[in-house]
């Protein structure tokens, strides 16, 4: 489907098991406040230098 990442609010201890990484290495940011380690983004690509970077926006049906 051509998707580069996928991202995730949730528990560092979780997530990274499964391979999750702090999305902020990658310039990836949420559009409210959380702490760094707590979203995480796991690349589906094999070169992660050309995962998008920004801010993460979500459906309003989300009310974030």
């Amino acid at each position: 489907m051509g998707f580069k990442c996928c991202v995730v609010l949730g528990s560092p201890a979780y997530y990274s098991q499964s391979g999750y990484i702090t999305a902020s290495r990658f310039g990836i940011r949420a559009s409210f406040d959380v702490p760094d380690e707590y979203y995480m983004v796991s690349p589906l690509t094999l070169s992660p230098e050309a995962l998008p970077s920004g801010l993460v926006s979500y459906s309003p049906a989300f009310g974030l």
